[in-house]
């Protein structure tokens, strides 16, 4: 449903080929409690713990307001449970919003595909509005300091990309932080054969629940569509806002269970268009694995060793955006010609068979 659950699945996928590991998540759908049963063939024990945001303020507590969305009783009930019946070796938290279910005395490793204190800054800085660039400042510094503190109690702290790791060691520089890539299914996400001649399309995909990708298909609404009028443009993945339901010239899918589906080879130009968030992007993950042309931000590309009109184009702008998708869309073979070379880049670098023994070590005590 989102990147960061692929990761997750794979990772407990890896671990329990030769430990016992056993999941407790938070899910909030029945969709995702029965979502959460597929783990059951793959792991020792995995149980839902029902979440309903709460949105009572919370005035004298100084951590960010995510972190009492995810301090439910329930939860640290079950993990209390647990460990007094199995006591684990190990807890690996995912997500900041998840440290906060370590244990004092039981190694502990922290997992965090973004860095969130991060992204408060990023928005910070790009503000312009006094009052608002204000608050955001405020929401900055409540982030950082909860996000190092956390990093701090952790024995271990995982990353996605080199620049996430180096970020919070200039914070801890003593610390164990690891930057391990997040890999992908090669056999699974496989280029398709190629279609004859058919209609271009544009394509971004994401779960619309995360701000980066909302920005992104606003970006594509406002900079892209008109542009080019005679392209299909498909919004796919979760909580597509319903202002973009009805936006002319903009197909909207919805949930894809089977993502492969929607990579037409060599007619569909894959677009991301990111300018916040950090982290590692399965969305290019993939697309980079089914030989797909993108064009995204150099944002987009971080954690991929990207060069610019090899494995994809990067664009920072609108007009180099129109550009690019201008460029793709009149030449068949520079769409084959990108394609061909990220496919390579994931095969030689990012299958999950390469990075296992990194994600098996990470749970090693030193």
């Amino acid at each position: 449903m989102h990147g960061g659950g692929v990761m997750m699945y794979h990772n407990i996928r890896i671990l329990a080929e030769r430990h016992r590991v056993r999941v407790i998540s938070f899910f909030e759908t029945e969709e995702e409690r029965e979502a959460l049963k597929t783990l059951q063939n793959v792991c020792d024990f995995a149980i839902g713990i029902p979440r309903f945001p709460k949105y009572s303020p919370h005035w004298f507590s100084l951590a960010p307001y995510l972190i009492h969305e995810f301090n439910l009783p329930e939860m640290n009930e079950a993990v209390d449970r647990e460990i007094r019946k199995q006591k684990p070796d190990v807890i690996q938290c995912e997500y900041l919003q998840m440290a906060q279910h370590s244990r004092h005395g039981i190694f502990s490793v922290l997992t965090l595909p973004e860095v969130l204190s991060l992204n408060a800054y990023q928005a910070f800085v790009r503000e312009n509005d006094p009052l608002a660039k204000l608050r955001l400042f405020h929401r900055w510094m409540g982030m950082l300091n909860y996000e190092i503190g956390a990093s701090r109690r952790a024995d271990r702290v995982i990353t996605m990309t080199e620049k996430d790791a180096n970020y919070l060691r200039s914070y801890l520089p003593k610390h164990d932080i690891w930057p391990i890539p997040i890999g992908i299914d090669t056999d699974w996400f496989f280029p398709r054969p190629e279609e004859g001649a058919a209609p271009v399309e544009v394509l971004f995909l994401g779960n619309f629940r995360h701000t980066p990708n909302i920005e992104a298909a606003e970006f594509i609404a406002r900079y892209i569509v008109p542009r080019f009028p005679e392209l299909k443009v498909t919004l796919a993945g979760s909580n597509v806002p319903e202002r973009f339901m009805t936006e002319k010239g903009i197909n909207v899918t919805g949930y894809v269970a089977d993502t492969r589906v929607l990579y037409r080879r060599p007619n569909t130009i894959v677009i991301t268009p990111l300018f916040s968030g950090t982290g590692q992007r399965v969305k290019l993950l993939e697309a980079f694995s089914m030989a797909m042309p993108v064009v995204t931000t150099s944002l987009g590309a971080a954690g991929f060793p990207v060069t610019n009109g090899k494995e994809a184009i990067l664009a920072e702008t609108a007009g180099e955006f129109a550009e690019a998708i201008d460029h793709l869309a009149r030449s068949v073979n520079l769409r084959v010609q990108l394609g061909t070379a990220a496919r390579q880049m994931i095969v030689e670098r990012y299958r999950w068979e390469q990075i296992a023994a990194e994600v098996e070590n990470a749970v090693r005590k030193p």
